[in-house]
């Protein structure tokens, strides 16, 4: 049985190393309106360093274990707020912003201590498929409890079609949303993206032809108050995506983020639902900032019921530093905290929220 077992794994490196050829992505492995994906996420990349990468490549993710779980649905743009719509579903007016579905996003409130009472909540993200660009045309989101609409101007193009290995394509987009006679708050990003390698990816779900997309974006975020005439730019930390994309998954197989050089997020597709490992049952869209952080984060989410939340920093040993508990509010809740207090030097930490059985872990990184 030993013997047999060596033998087989022989031939599946042999049929990885010698058998492929290059994929080529097109609109058509893209998704559909109405497709909803499972993904699981995890706080441990098992060793493995998303940099490295080349032709005919073998990427091995089979050991990462799931944190959490979550279920991506691309809803149709009229199921989504009819104020959202105005730029996003108008092809008379605004034919290059006709979108084909909106996706999820993050909330953002800004910091506590600013002036300004700025908050983009309850966020679609507006999404284009065609047979040349897979586009964020820009988003839909409650400013300061109002609906509105906001385009990326320019569009930011995440895919250029065909996709082959060693394509490569550079987009830069920027939005602005206001509150008038207040204040507005914009983002500039650019995106430059290189299909650096392909190859085959295995996961927990299985294994892929894949090509490896790197995109690098550069951030700076923009707030001018009215009231006082003038404003500000915050350079965000260096974000890199390492999306590994097959024939007719949709959506990245696996995808990791690092910001400013460390690993920042990982999620790999799923169909298995894990024992102890639930949906977000008790709070979405969930926001941890600034991240880099000196020693003061505001966690924002939604949370879906009321209840009791308990919040835990811990460091790289899995040493808890600090853990409270609060009372949380259904809807929208903003938690504000001081980690100065407990010395922590330069390094990475994890942040650990836990609600009932549901746990969220999410890495920060903290600068002396």
């Amino acid at each position: 049985m030993k013997l047999l077992n060596v033998f087989t794994a022989f031939l599946l490196m042999f049929n990885l190393s010698v058998a492929q050829t290059p994929i080529t992505i097109t609109n058509m492995d893209m998704p559909n309106s109405g497709d909803t994906i499972r993904y699981s996420i995890t706080s441990n990349i098992q060793g493995q360093d998303p940099v490295v990468t080349g032709a005919n490549y073998i990427w091995d993710y089979s050991a990462l274990t799931p944190n959490s779980q979550r279920i991506d649905t691309f809803f149709s743009v009229t199921s989504t707020p009819f104020l959202y719509q105005l730029y996003f579903n108008n092809i008379f007016s605004y034919p290059t912003y006709k979108a084909s579905y909106a996706l999820r996003g993050q909330d953002f409130v800004m910091p506590a201590g600013l002036p300004i009472p700025l908050s983009i909540t309850e966020v679609f993200n507006f999404k284009k498929n065609s047979t040349t660009k897979y586009e964020n045309v820009g988003f839909g989101a409650k400013i300061s409890g109002l609906p509105s609409s906001t385009r990326n101007i320019p569009i930011d193009v995440e895919y250029e079609f065909p996709l082959n290995y060693t394509d490569s394509n550079f987009s830069n987009s920027k939005f602005l949303v206001s509150i008038p006679s207040l204040a507005a708050y914009g983002q500039a990003m650019d995106r430059e993206t290189t299909v650096e390698g392909w190859g085959s990816l295995i996961t927990p779900l299985g294994t892929f032809n894949v090509l490896k997309v790197k995109s690098i974006l550069t951030k700076v975020d923009t707030l001018f108050l009215d009231t006082l005439g003038f404003g500000f730019n915050f350079p965000r930390p260096e974000e890199i995506e390492y999306k590994w994309l097959a024939n007719g998954k949709k959506t990245p197989v696996l995808k990791v983020i690092t910001t400013a050089g460390v690993v920042s997020a990982i999620e790999y597709q799923d169909t298995a639902i894990f024992v102890g490992i639930k949906e977000n049952e008790f709070f979405n869209a969930l926001n941890i900032y600034p991240n880099p952080t000196n020693g003061i984060i505001t966690i924002n989410f939604n949370a879906l019921a009321s209840g009791n939340i308990l919040y835990r920093l811990k460091d790289v040993a899995g040493k808890t530093i600090m853990d409270e508990t609060l009372n949380l509010a259904h809807g929208q809740n903003n938690i504000n905290i001081d980690f100065t207090q407990y010395q922590i030097s330069k390094g990475v930490y994890f942040v650990e929220l836990q609600i009932k059985d549901q746990v969220f872990i999410q890495k920060i990184i903290f600068n002396e």
